[in-house]
């Protein structure tokens, strides 16, 4: 099958459209400077991300254990059945976020 003048015009139009749009997402993520804790019967944590700490709490019966460093935050190890939120990894930028169902408890990246 041979290309037209009209299909190659095409193909290299969204080509730079598919580069520029990349570059402006990766480009566009900001580090947040808070992380919002939600977890239990409707409580919630504000936690500054410029302080290394470790932080332990219990949420629907379940101990999670939270880790602070380098400006991220991560579910290090959690007594749920599946631990799953602890394959999140560390979160750092403006709307990410990490979730661990059986202890009711989330983690959001705010500015």
């Amino acid at each position: 099958m041979k290309l037209k003048k009209n299909d190659i015009i095409l193909i290299i139009v969204v080509l730079i459209i598919g580069i520029v749009a990349g570059l402006y997402i990766l480009l566009n993520k900001k580090s947040g400077g808070k992380a919002v804790l939600k977890y239990g019967n409707n409580l919630s944590l504000d936690i500054d991300l410029s302080k290394d700490r470790e932080i332990d709490l219990e949420s629907n019966g379940i101990k999670i254990h939270l880790d602070i460093k380098n400006g991220a935050i991560a579910f290090i190890h959690s007594e749920c059945p599946d631990h799953i939120c602890e394959r999140f990894g560390y979160i750092k930028n403006v709307g990410e976020s990490a979730i661990c169902l059986p202890a009711q408890a989330s983690v959001t990246i705010v500015k």
